[in-house]
C-alpha cells in the first residue's frame, strides 16, 4: 500500500486511495478536565487619560467635510427636484397634443421614470442624514 504515490503518511491509511484493508473504527482520544488556576488578584492601577498626555495649548484640529457626502447630498438633491419636476410637468405634457415630437411611448416612460427618481432622490437624502446623524457627535 506505501507503495502507491497517492498515499499520504500524514492520515489514516483507512481513508487513503488504494486501502484494502479493514476498517476499524478510531478510538475517542480522551483528554483530561482542564483545571481552571484560581484567580490572582490584580493590583489596582489608575488609569491615565489621554488628555493628560498631551498638551493644554493643543486644540483638536476642525473636521473637514466630507465631499463624498457633499456630492451625495446635492445627487439627491437633484433626483428629488428633478423627480417633482417630471410629476408636475406630466399633466401639461398629456394634455399639449400640439407636439408632434411627444408620443404615448414617451409618456408611459415618464409615468414609469418619475415616481423612481422622486424616490430615488428621498431614499438618498435619507441616506446623507443618515450619515450625518451617525457622525453628529465624535471627538
Amino acid at each position: 500500500m506505501s507503495d502507491d504515490p497517492r498515499f499520504d503518511p500524514r492520515f489514516d491509511p483507512a481513508f487513503q486511495p488504494g486501502y484494502d484493508g479493514p476498517i476499524i473504527a478510531a478510538k475517542p482520544i480522551m483528554q483530561p478536565p482542564a483545571t481552571a488556576a484560581p484567580p490572582t488578584p490584580v493590583a489596582e492601577q489608575p488609569r491615565r487619560s489621554v488628555l493628560t498626555t498631551t498638551a493644554v495649548d493643543e486644540e483638536p484640529e476642525p473636521r473637514r467635510l466630507n465631499p463624498f457626502i457633499i456630492a451625495l447630498a446635492a445627487i439627491a438633491l437633484l433626483l428629488a427636484g428633478g423627480g417633482v419636476y417630471l410629476v408636475a410637468r406630466m399633466r401639461d405634457l398629456f394634455a399639449d397634443t400640439s407636439d408632434p415630437s411627444f408620443d404615448f411611448v414617451t409618456m408611459q416612460v415618464l409615468m414609469g421614470l418619475a415616481p423612481l427618481v422622486l424616490v430615488l432622490g428621498v431614499a438618498t437624502g435619507i441616506g446623507v442624514l443618515f450619515l450625518l446623524a451617525r457622525r453628529w457627535d465624535r471627538s
